[in-house]
């Protein structure tokens, strides 16, 4: 079975997709980005669902932090955000490597899911 990561430190957005795509993909939770980085070094995730603003250590730390070690630098990244993205926080992002899309949360189900079979089947070049 596939693995899910997501990390976001909020909790009833970490329960909707373990309800969701726990039957699909074996769903992995972290509320910050020092539980993230860990448990994507333990789990080995096929793909990380990311939020952007977190306590302890944000999504672009983690992704920084991602990028550094060779055996999480190529798992692909979904980055969501309750927050507007400007062009210059896109830029940012899709400077990293890792990044395979963006969604603003409150994202619909079909979307995600979309973005997230669309990632695992291009992967991401590392």
């Amino acid at each position: 079975m596939r693995k899910i990561l997501v990390v976001d430190d909020n909790p009833a957005f970490t329960d909707l997709v373990e309800m969701v795509f726990g039957g699909e993909y074996e769903v992995f939770k972290a509320f910050d980005g020092q539980q993230g980085i860990e448990l994507a070094g333990r789990a080995k995730p096929d793909i990380i669902l990311l939020d952007v603003m977190m306590p302890k250590v944000s999504g672009v730390e983690m992704l920084r932090m991602l990028q550094a070690e060779q055996e999480t630098r190529a798992i692909p990244v979904i980055i969501l955000t309750a927050s507007q993205f400007d062009a210059t926080t896109e830029a940012l992002f899709k400077q990293e490597p890792n990044v395979s899309s963006f969604l603003q949360k409150p994202c619909g189900i079909e979307s995600l899911r979309a973005q997230i079979r669309t990632a695992l089947a291009k992967g991401v070049s590392g």
